[in-house]
């Protein structure tokens, strides 16, 4: 078999090489450094495959980049969880502050603005009923403080007439 293999016209044979799963290629396998080919013609050299040193170098390069890119998403990771904690407790501390805004609003300390504002216009509208009546009251009572001044001036006249009316019978009597 040899002999043929050395026939002149007739190619010489590629390396076979076995990969894990038993499958033979051409191809070497990229992740081993040792290659094993099938036929034991001899042992390989590094000068044989120089691409083979920039692949590992390439994959070695993506290894690094997909590590750095995890490590990226795992601080990304949990910031977004030291996020979420924060939120969980803010939200927690709003839920409790919402409930004792709620307890103070049943038991009547707070009351709503619009409440607070019906009550105010209410208030509003008595004062001004209670002004106008006021000055009602007072222009009434001036008038029968005058009227009482009037009366009173009157009677004093009537009085002294009277008196004038008195002494003079007193005298002619």
């Amino acid at each position: 078999m040899a002999e043929v293999a050395n026939a002149p016209g007739i190619p010489t044979p590629r390396n076979i090489y076995n990969d894990e799963d038993g499958n033979l290629s051409t191809l070497p396998d990229p992740r081993s450094r040792a290659m094993s080919p099938a036929n034991d013609s001899g042992p390989t050299s590094p000068s044989h495959h120089p691409d083979l040193s920039n692949e590992v170098a390439t994959l070695s390069n993506k290894l690094i980049n997909a590590i750095n890119h995890q490590t990226n998403l795992d601080d990304t990771l949990s910031a977004t969880r030291h996020e979420l904690e924060a939120s969980r407790e803010r939200i927690r501390q709003l839920e409790r502050e919402n409930q004792e805004h709620a307890d103070l609003l049943a038991k009547g300390i707070l009351i709503k603005k619009s409440t607070a504002d019906l009550e105010k216009a209410k208030l509003i509208a008595s004062l001004s009923e209670e002004k106008r009546q006021r000055a009602e009251v007072e222009k009434e009572k001036k008038n029968i403080e005058q009227e009482l001044e009037n009366l009173t001036t009157a009677l004093f006249e009537e009085a002294n007439k009277v008196g004038f009316t008195a002494r003079e019978w007193l005298v002619t009597c």
